[in-house]
């Protein structure tokens, strides 16, 4: 390994620019970022600056720009674009390649409960829950109990319904579905602290029934005329028009959620035998489909003439630096601007994200009369019960099935 640490500083701009290329950034964005660069090496080659620190670009950035670094404040666009060009520098001279940016997971610092939170999780892992499962009830009991020690809380057993709903009503901003998970969240809290001998009698009491939203919803869904209206207005002779055209087509015709979508690789499909499969990261399943001939031209016109070259294995690719397969992106965007160029007009307060293209086909496969099995099969659920949601859909089969009052 290098030690770009000691690398001149007209060096080290050469091989970053050379790094951004292999990532994949166009020409016009390689050449705004060197114009930037070019500015600074101006201003070091006049103070006779022949290597790169920080603070080095920091003091550029004060005595060129009038602007003085910020590391946690909020920046403005022109603010972030001064110092992400500094920043890239410095992280390339450390690392030799750049690390992508992510937020920065808050860290909750708690005085009290951490031992209580880990002995919950260590109870609910043995259960078999996912890590990314237990990763979010983490994050929530932070919450909960950051409230606690808020209100001057020290141990379990001093915790009241008072205490509980107090939280609870803290949180009114939050969805009526965040509320709902808090809830079960804190009954199953509840119930574990009172086996361990651990909390109030009282708080058993608590949260006997709990029903604010998902089972008494109606699962948002779009129409097939409306799904084949945002298909039909793909630009498939673009680039990423093919890109988004195979994504639509995958959650409108198979189903698949979008985190499977992203993740799907060549080796999940099968040509000859027009299927694909793979497991599910939500259950675990293994799910076979069998694949459209306009999917399957879909696949190949991706593949041979949008997919970006690149050494990963997964099918969908970024077209925009760094190449790179999508990390937790829901696309829900992309379909926004779909749904509003097709004229689909959708009714205030439903939900309209990808995830709906998924119950939408169950919803339209229940009222061309298939079977609750084969929809449960296609979406890759584990009971079937938990595919018969979708049967408050099917208005016009429910009226079918009202029996008829007696006369008195």
């Amino acid at each position: 390994m290098n030690d770009y640490k000691n690398v001149p500083l007209t060096e080290l701009v050469e091989r970053l620019m050379l790094h951004l290329e292999e990532l994949g950034y166009t020409k016009t964005t390689r050449e705004r970022q060197m114009a930037y660069y070019a500015v600074f090496l101006k201003y070091a080659k006049k103070r006779n600056i022949h290597h790169f620190t920080l603070e080095i670009g920091k003091t550029f950035l004060l005595q060129h720009h009038e602007h003085r670094w910020k590391d946690t404040e909020t920046l403005t666009v022109e603010q972030n674009f001064l110092q992400r060009h500094i920043r890239m520098l410095h992280e390339f001279q450390q690392h030799e390649k750049l690390v992508t940016m992510r937020r920065t997971n808050r860290v909750y610092s708690l005085s009290f409960f951490e031992d209580v939170i880990n002995c919950f999780l260590e109870s609910e892992r043995s259960r078999g829950l996912k890590a990314s499962t237990i990763a979010g009830k983490r994050h929530m009991l932070n919450k909960i109990f950051e409230y606690f020690e808020g209100v001057g809380l020290t141990s379990t057993t001093d915790i009241t319904a008072k205490h509980i709903y107090g939280f609870l009503e803290s949180r009114t901003y939050f969805a009526v579905t965040t509320k709902e998970y808090f809830q079960y969240l804190l009954r199953s809290l509840i119930r574990y602290l009172h086996d361990n001998n651990a909390c109030r009698e009282e708080l058993l009491k608590l949260f006997p029934v709990i029903s604010i939203h998902t089972k008494n919803a109606y699962p948002s869904y779009f129409k097939s005329s409306d799904v084949t209206k945002v298909l039909q207005c793909v630009d498939t002779s673009t680039q990423i028009g093919k890109r988004d055209y195979l994504i639509l087509l995958l959650a409108a015709e198979l189903g698949m959620r979008i985190g499977d979508i992203c993740a799907l690789k060549a080796e999940n499909v099968n040509v000859h035998k027009k299927r694909v499969e793979y497991i599910q990261q939500k259950t675990g399943a293994t799910v076979t489909l069998t694949i459209s001939d306009e999917l399957l031209c879909a696949f190949a016109d991706y593949m041979k003439n949008a997919r970006p070259k690149c050494s990963y294995g997964e099918i969908v690719i970024s077209h925009t630096a760094p190449i790179r397969p999508f990390r937790n992106k829901n696309f829900y965007a992309t379909l926004q601007a779909y749904l509003e160029k097709a004229g689909v007009d959708v009714p205030v307060g439903q939900k309209h994200g990808m995830h709906t293209l998924r119950s939408s086909l169950a919803s339209n496969m229940l009222r061309d009369g298939e079977s609750i099995l084969v929809i449960s099969n296609i979406l890759g659920h584990d009971y079937v019960d938990t595919s018969r949601h979708y049967t408050k859909i099917d208005v016009d089969g429910l009226r079918k099935c009202v029996l008829e009052v007696p006369a008195r």
